[in-house]
């Protein structure tokens, strides 16, 4: 563990040692960074290092608890040099620092010393002076001095002396963590994990180890400042709150009122928070802040770290939290403040029924609905727990506790909310209604949305009920109710709803998708246009209100070739959903980014944000969404991943329960499929899950299946299947339809050995793919282009294009595919004999050498992801071409036929 928590310290390191290295070098090191950055683990590296250059090392370290008492740092030193065989009895225990000086300067001077201090900022004043000492008279030309502090913090005497006496020094800053160190130190984490991690400890070790130990939803509470949910967390307590506990009274007391008021706290409502005085209050933030604790700036004080605000909230009681939150709201609803101040502390210092709070309760909600659903939920939930009893419960405030919970992404909670509402009478049913069936959906109960739907359908609409129809649209829309949705819709931009630039933005986004649904491409790409100026013009607010519609102008840019203005939406999405508190839509947008990201070539990016969609689906209960993401997953780690991991996330993905909705059941399922055939681990004949109804992405489906029939052997459904992908790609007229389609008969000719015809197809598929922005299938283009040029004997050619496609692969992150570009080089290399029966094709090739290694059959099929009777069938082709009866020879045929006499 200490060589895995030392990564990303190797150049201070080294600095350090170079200085030791000369005598006539700096002979005071100075090592400084903020608290938890690793000064320690970087001297204790360091030891060796200077044992190595034949310095005795007395490492010493003050602390804070007996900061009071007089040359506690100098015993320590006495101690070290006694543990070292020195007779130290000449030494003066007290009295006149002179005589311990000179004293210990004798000492030092007797052999070449590395004297260590780490945390120097914790000496006593006499130590100090003892250090200052020496400085001024240097034991030996052989003595070194190491100076460990927290930034900022060194010791105003040793500054002075350092200076005073121009001592030659050499200064140290230890830098927070890169990408690369939170890698080496947590290699299990996954790459979206790490960056979260990174971001939030701000590169302190210290941070960063604490937050690891958090699962998911626990980091951004804790970074939060609030107070972690139920369990223990032993890593905070063990290290920040035990300093903190450490405080005197009252600076202890003032950081947790800070901790509890927030960023903005003042210093009226720290003393009203605190119970102090306004000079107790003021002396405690000056010595908060020289410890590094917490920044005050104007009127606002902050903790140098949310970890710090945590460790102190932790270290209140509940009982003084409750207490203390009450004296605050008290000093904020006298000066008039803004509800949502004020609600804060009403909420947790809520002791029983309160008319009062209650109603300010409610009104805070209402007012942060559009950008803190969660926090308003919670308002209103307290709101609702301090109404006095005996009175009946206003609708609106359930209505609004299920719209907040809705957006806050607990669709089962506000469900359960919403029940009492959708079978009464009155102005709220309808909203109710459309809520609950969101809510049904989410959770993919498909056959109660319905029914809330169809009960909705019957009510009569109200003026101003643009977004009612545009939700049912959108509900209708996922419940392939196709005519219903796109009748709704014409009836919705007939009306005056869609002057609201919101509604009409997505009321056409949705209007698009329906055309890609049907097939009606060109009509598509005019609403895509029109959808994709619309949603520039919205600005936040109003993209918030619309920003669960941003999926379906995702997935038809991904359809219309266009994923990468698509993508330009759906980040904006995600940053406005997060913003705004809108947690509902992250899942989805998510998916949709992921699947964009990897058609663009970004497999890395849709990696982590396929992991982010499958974190949100699973802690908000979108069942569905979890298989979807997760066969995009399975399609990147095939690019990216070895076998044993891609074979993991199979089981995983076929394990699940299959989506409801149907396109994106039938891609899990068709995923699913392909992918455990080419793994081996489904039978090559059962069929295929190809749908029977057109879709935009019907050709690409019907390629990849004509791929796995020609590595099967089966030419005959090859062709049957390529012919297919043929006509339907021509009738969309999408280049990456026609480019799938393309490359099938290209693959498909290979195997016929109509190389002209494979040429031709390989060409029009790569330009294809390139005009669709797909460029790790075009890089798969060339890739064939290059077996093509080598089996016609143009190694030149097939070089070029092998080198181009690699170097596609390696910028995508597209770590196997740029593997099998390099193998294949090195067969076509090895296989320039001229034609003959012994000339093998490069699959054979490829097989032929695993066979000479000594790789069985269902190793061979593993590693190719091809099943062991295409081996076999291989292997048989290959022992007649060599003229063979048997493996033993084919490693003495191969070279042979690599022989530059061959």
């Amino acid at each position: 563990m200490v060589e895995r928590a030392f990564v990303g310290r190797r150049a201070q390191l080294a600095t350090l040692d170079d200085a030791l290295e000369s005598p006539d070098g700096p002979w005071v090191l100075l090592v400084d960074g903020q608290a938890g950055i690793g000064k320690s683990r970087l001297l204790a590296a360091l030891a060796p290092a200077a044992a190595r250059r034949g310095l005795r090392v007395l490492a010493v370290t003050a602390t804070e608890d007996e900061q009071s008492q007089p040359l506690h740092v100098i015993h320590d030193v006495l101690e070290r040099l006694t543990d070292a065989g020195a007779d130290v009895s000449d030494v003066p225990s007290d009295g006149d620092l002179t005589p311990v000086g000179r004293a210990l300067r004798k000492h030092l001077a007797a052999t070449g010393t590395l004297l260590v201090v780490d945390d120097a900022h914790w000496a006593d004043a006499e130590s100090v002076r003892a250090l200052a000492y020496l400085v001024r008279n240097r034991p030996a030309p052989s003595f070194r001095l190491l100076l460990s502090y927290r930034s900022g913090q060194c010791p105003a005497a040793l500054t002075r002396v350092l200076t005073a006496t121009h001592a030659a020094t050499r200064s140290v800053r230890v830098p927070p963590f890169s990408e690369d160190d939170v890698a080496a130190l947590l290699p299990e984490a996954t790459a979206a994990r790490r960056d979260r991690l990174l971001a939030a400890s701000r590169g302190n070790p210290l941070y960063l180890l604490l937050l690891a130990d958090l699962p998911d939803r626990e980091v951004q509470r804790a970074i939060d400042g609030e107070d972690p949910a139920e369990g223990d967390y032993p890593g905070l307590d063990r290290t920040l709150r035990a300093e903190l506990a450490q405080l005197p009274r009252r600076e202890r007391l003032v950081a947790q009122a800070a901790a509890l008021c927030g960023a903005h706290a003042d210093l009226e409502l720290l003393c009203a928070t605190a119970e102090l005085p306004i000079d107790e209050v003021a002396a405690a933030l000056d010595e908060l802040s020289r410890r590094g604790l917490v920044h005050v700036a104007g009127s606002s004080v902050t903790f140098g770290h949310p970890l710090i605000r945590t460790a102190a909230h932790r270290l209140a009681g509940a009982g003084w939290r409750t207490a203390a939150h009450r004296r605050a709201a008290v000093l904020l609803r006298h000066r008039g403040a803004a509800l949502p101040a004020l609600a804060r502390h009403l909420e947790l210092g809520l002791l029983g029924t309160d008319p009062v709070a209650a109603a300010e309760l409610k009104g805070a909600a209402t007012e942060v609905l559009p950008s803190a659903p969660a926090t308003s939920a919670r308002w209103i939930a307290a709101a609702m727990r301090a109404a006095p009893g005996g009175q009946p419960e206003p609708p609106e405030d359930r209505l609004l506790l299920g719209r907040a919970l809705l957006l806050s992404g607990a669709g089962a909670q506000a469900r359960e909310a919403l029940e009492p509402l959708i079978a009464s009478p009155g102005p709220n049913r309808l909203e109710a209604l459309l809520l609950s069936a969101r809510c049904e959906r989410m959770l993919s109960r498909v056959d109660l949305a319905r029914a809330l739907l169809a009960t909705a359908a019957e009510l009569p609409l109200l003026p101003g009920d643009g977004p009612v129809q545009l939700e049912l649209a959108i509900l209708e829309m996922q419940d392939h109710q196709d005519a219903e949705s796109q009748a709704r819709l014409d009836a919705l931009f007939a009306s005056e709803a869609v002057a609201d630039p919101a509604v009409r933005a997505a009321a056409t986004a949705l209007r698009c998708l329906g055309a890609v649904a049907e097939l009606r491409i060109e009509a598509a790409r005019a609403g895509f246009e029109q959808a994709d100026r619309e949603f520039e013009r919205l600005d936040d607010g109003g993209l918030r209100e619309v920003v669960h519609v941003l999926p379906a102008l995702g997935w038809s840019a991904y359809f219309l070739d266009t994923q990468a203005r698509g993508l330009a939406h759906l980040d904006r999405a995600v940053l406005v959903s997060r913003r705004f508190g809108r947690s509902y839509a992250l899942a989805e947008l998510h998916t949709v980014r992921a699947y964009c990201l990897l058609k663009l070539g970004r497999v890395g990016e849709a990696l982590a944000a396929a992991e982010d969609a499958d974190d949100l689906a699973r802690r908000f209960g979108y069942a569905d969404l979890v298989p979807f993401a997760g066969a995009l997953a399975l399609r990147a780690l095939q690019l990216t991943a070895p076998r044993e991991d891609v074979l993991r996330q199979w089981e995983a993905i076929s394990g699940l329960p299959r989506p409801v909705m149907r396109w994106w059941r039938q891609v899990v399922e068709s995923t699913v499929h392909e992918v455990g055939v080419r793994l081996g681990v489904l039978d090559p004949g059962v069929e295929a899950p190809v749908g029977d109804r057109p879709g935009p992405m019907q050709p690409t489906q019907l390629a990849r299946y004509a791929d796995l029939a020609l590595a099967h052997g089966d030419r005959d459904t090859a062709l049957q299947l390529v012919g297919r992908a043929e006509i339907a790609a021509a009738h969309l007229g999408l280049p990456s339809q026609l480019a799938a389609a393309s490359l099938a008969r290209a693959e498909y000719c290979c195997a016929t050995d109509d190389l002209d015809s494979a040429e031709a197809a390989t060409t029009a598929s790569a330009a294809r793919f390139d005009l669709a922005d797909m460029p790790v299938d075009h890089a798969r283009a060339m890739l064939l282009a290059a077996q093509i040029a080598g089996r016609r004997g143009d190694f030149t050619l097939a070089t070029r294009r092998l080198a181009g496609a690699r170097e596609t692969f390696v910028a995508a992150g597209a770590t196997q595919p740029a593997a099998a570009a390099t193998s294949l080089q090195r067969r076509l290399a090895g296989g320039r004999a001229p034609g003959g029966s012994a000339t093998l094709t490069p699959r054979e090739r490829e097989i032929a050498e695993l066979a000479a290694r000594g790789h069985p059959n269902k190793e061979i099929a593993h590693r190719l992801y091809l099943s062991p009777r295409t081996v076999e069938d291989h292997l048989s082709r290959i022992l007649r071409k060599l003229d063979l009866t048997g493996r033993a020879g084919i490693a003495h045929k191969l070279g042979e036929l690599d022989s530059p006499g061959t």
